[in-house]
């Protein structure tokens, strides 16, 4: 039986397409909605586009490559201002910050809160 040859063409409008869902932020039945697309056709292209991907990294030994559906989007806000800060360091590793101009009433507040959980 003959291989079955590859539409070059229709795989570049599917990548680009993956490439626009991954930018959206939609969910993939809004996103096909909005772009005119069936969900079971995109579905069938992105796992089809993940096959070939890894296919390909595969066949180059390429263990670095990265794929479309391994990144999410981030959203980045402007970072905090630096100022003085109380630091408390929690069990587990985990970090508290609180302006240095917490008022002390809520600051034991927060600490018997957290005294509480720890007795629980």
């Amino acid at each position: 039986m003959a291989k079955k040859l590859r539409d070059a063409a229709k795989e570049r409008r599917w990548r680009e397409a993956v490439k626009r869902f991954v930018r959206s932020g939609l969910g993939v039945r809004a996103f096909c909605r909005r772009e005119k697309l069936t969900e079971s056709a995109f579905y069938f292209w992105r796992r089809e586009l993940d096959r070939r991907d890894a296919e390909n990294t595969k066949r180059s030994g390429d263990r670095g490559a990265v794929g479309l559906r391994d990144f999410l989007p981030v959203h980045v806000t402007d970072p905090v201002p630096q100022q003085a800060s109380i630091i408390l360091e929690l069990a587990g590793g985990r970090v508290l910050r609180l302006p240095e101009a917490i008022a002390a009433v809520r600051l034991a507040e927060i600490v018997v809160a957290l005294e509480a959980r720890v007795g629980q």
